[in-house]
């Protein structure tokens, strides 16, 4: 209830308009209900340890589905991108505004670097396998074309989110964008 509440103000007032008050009205319960978290930053950090862990298990269902490697590299970069194609303010919940709050570092211990790390473990071993098959470009190191994979979705999402935020719009949609990112990991693991 709280964090649905916290969700809600993000999405109507931005992190500015996030104050312990402002969750307490939404959630309509007391103000010191709220500080069940103690901090913004705790409250900040079960927000986005919730996000990325919901979208870690669309990321591992989209890696293992893959039929190589190169191919799961393309699955991450996709289904990263389409997870948060229709809502931004996840996107900006999970990464853009604990930038600004911060996070504690034993969420980030406890919840985040682990379930990050289960992403990479899996797209490193589809790699290893395809190098070992002879299936990917020789002298490309799997752990850095799976975090290059993440990366690159993440930049995409970032580019759209930031600009939808002040009003702007880019040049090409998030779906030409991807799509062009899923060419280019394509050609540089074949």
């Amino acid at each position: 209830m709280l964090l649905e509440a916290a969700r809600a103000v993000l999405g109507e007032h931005g992190v500015t308009g996030l104050t312990m008050e402002a969750v307490a009205g939404a959630a309509d319960v007391s103000k010191p209900a709220v500080f069940y978290f103690r901090t913004k930053e705790a409250l900040m950090g079960a927000l986005a340890a919730e996000q990325l862990e919901a979208e870690v298990v669309v990321l591992e269902r989209a890696i293992a589905a893959a039929p190589s490697g190169v191919e799961a590299l393309v699955a991450l970069l996709r289904a990263k991108v389409d997870f948060y194609a229709d809502d931004l303010a996840a996107f900006r919940v999970a990464y853009l505004w604990p930038q600004l709050l911060g996070i504690p570092p034993e969420v980030l211990r406890e919840r985040v670097y682990p379930a990050s790390q289960r992403v990479n473990d899996a797209l490193e071993a589809r790699l290893k396998a395809d190098a070992r098959a002879g299936q990917l470009a020789p002298g490309l190191e799997p752990r850095r074309l799976a975090n290059l994979a993440w990366t690159m979705a993440h930049g995409l999402l970032s580019l759209v989110a930031g600009m939808e935020q002040v009003g702007g719009a880019t040049r090409h949609t998030l779906t030409q964008l991807r799509d062009e990112a899923c060419l280019l990991l394509r050609r540089a693991g074949a």
